[in-house]
């Protein structure tokens, strides 16, 4: 009996050195099975091709030297040999060709999964590899790890994105980046846009004025030729009616100046939106309440005679009689009119008057007087009073007329009430204005506000 070459060679092909044992070649038993366990553990840790092809080449080489290391006298027939080779090797070799198979399929589904977008399918599919399909297969199961771990990121750039609903574009800013980093992965463009589609679906979730802010991020981002630049047209999507929302809450809470920078801003950046119509309806309400607001304003300070301001709600400077909103120092005269020719509400007035420092009018008559307890006559020159006024126009807050009311008065009363206390000198002259009547304010007025 001769040792088998068939034998020799099917018996290594089952790496284990089983050739070598069947040669009685008992080194080289061992040490075929220490480099096919040196391989192995390399191919393992390197997970490379290249382990891939040295256990292959390693695989050819004991089988090819098995064959020719035969030939010998032997102890065993051919075919009790060739029957132990078959019986350790067809399994080895059956286990390898069945753990690479379910490599194949779990690899197949992982990128059926992937193609979906479904990150948990990958994640399942990548946990159902067994050792034996890291052994047959360690590149391919490798790969199926980069593609775990993208899902792993995108997974928590999903959790991330939900602290963006407060309207946080720095974060949104942060997590599209992350989202361009995976993206670069080979084969995680599903992936990617299934993240992205769910996250642009909720992007409302905080309210108006949050979506605003990240609609327009989303609408001025850089485009860069992904799928990432689908958002551009959602977020653009998004912005009339999330601003127009916007605007309608600030307006609801009085923060009409904010409400009409965001109607203004709507009306210019989408003029054919269909909530455009309803924005400059809301924009003309907003503009006369930031009007009165800065009316309001002004006069609480003192200041609107010197920085008149329009309020687009008042009535007309028109014919017929015109309330008047009195400013200035003159309330003394200005209280004596009538009630329908004034108002203390801005929104009531036709004008604002202002009124300035009293002026000497011209003289009427001059009355000799003889101070009580003297003998002695000094004389009193009674003049007309004059108010010098502004008028404004409330709707305008232009000047509509400068002018000095010249007010009328009785003069020369029998006794006149000196209240300063000072002592006359003998024949001296005192101007003193009128005392006007009620009617004589009116009548001074009445060409101011009833015009003809």
């Amino acid at each position: 009996m001769r040792d088998d070459r068939l034998a020799a060679a099917v018996g290594n092909a089952s790496l284990l050195g089983i050739g070598y044992l069947l040669l009685r070649r008992w080194r080289l038993a061992i040490a075929a099975q220490l480099m096919a366990a040196t391989l192995v553990a390399l191919l393992l840790v390197e997970k490379a091709l290249w382990c891939e092809i040295a256990l292959a080449v390693w695989w050819v080489a004991v089988v090819v030297h098995g064959w020719t290391a035969a030939g010998k006298p032997g102890t065993r027939s051919v075919r009790e040999q060739r029957l132990i080779a078959l019986c350790v090797t067809v399994p080895v070799l059956l286990a390898g060709v069945f753990f690479r198979v379910e490599a194949a399929g779990i690899q197949s589904d992982v990128a059926e999964a992937r193609e979906a977008g479904d990150c948990a399918g990958v994640t399942a599919a990548q946990q159902r590899a067994r050792y034996g399909d890291r052994v047959a297969d360690a590149p391919g199961i490798e790969r199926l790890g980069s593609d775990v771990e993208a899902c792993a990121e995108l997974q928590q750039i999903k959790s991330r994105l939900q602290n963006t609903w407060s309207g946080d574009t720095e974060i949104l800013a942060e997590e599209f980046q992350k989202l361009d980093a995976v993206l670069a992965k080979p084969g995680q463009n599903k992936t990617v846009e299934k993240v992205l589609d769910e996250y642009l679906g909720t992007v409302t979730k905080g309210g108006p004025c949050p979506t605003v802010k990240l609609a327009t991020w989303l609408r001025n981002r850089h485009q860069n030729q992904s799928v990432l630049d689908k958002s551009r047209a959602i977020g653009d999507g998004l912005v009339p009616d999330a601003q127009f929302a916007c605007a309608q809450s600030e307006a609801k809470a009085g923060q009409w100046r904010a409400a009409s920078y965001r109607y203004q801003e709507l009306i210019g950046q989408y003029p054919k939106a269909a909530v455009t119509p309803k924005a400059r309806a809301a924009l003309a309400v907003a503009t006369l309440k930031v009007q009165l607001l800065d009316i309001r304003n002004l006069i609480e300070a003192g200041e609107y005679c010197d920085k008149p301001a329009a309020y687009g709600g008042a009535p007309r400077y028109r014919r017929g009689v015109n309330r008047a909103l009195f400013l200035g120092e003159q309330e003394g005269y200005t209280s004596q009119l009538p009630s329908q020719w004034k108002t203390t509400v801005p929104t009531n007035a036709s004008v604002a008057i202002c009124t300035e420092a009293v002026e000497d009018g011209p003289a009427i008559t001059t009355c000799p007087y003889v101070r009580e307890g003297y003998d002695f006559t000094f004389y009193r020159t009674f003049r007309k009073v004059v108010v010098p006024v502004k008028i404004y126009a409330m709707r305008t807050g232009r000047l509509v007329k400068a002018a000095k009311v010249v007010i009328d008065g009785p003069s020369c009363p029998a006794v006149y009430t000196d209240d300063s206390g000072l002592l006359p000198i003998v024949g001296e002259t005192i101007s003193t204005p009128v005392d006007p009547t009620a009617a004589n304010i009116r009548a001074a007025f009445q060409p101011l506000l009833v015009r003809p």
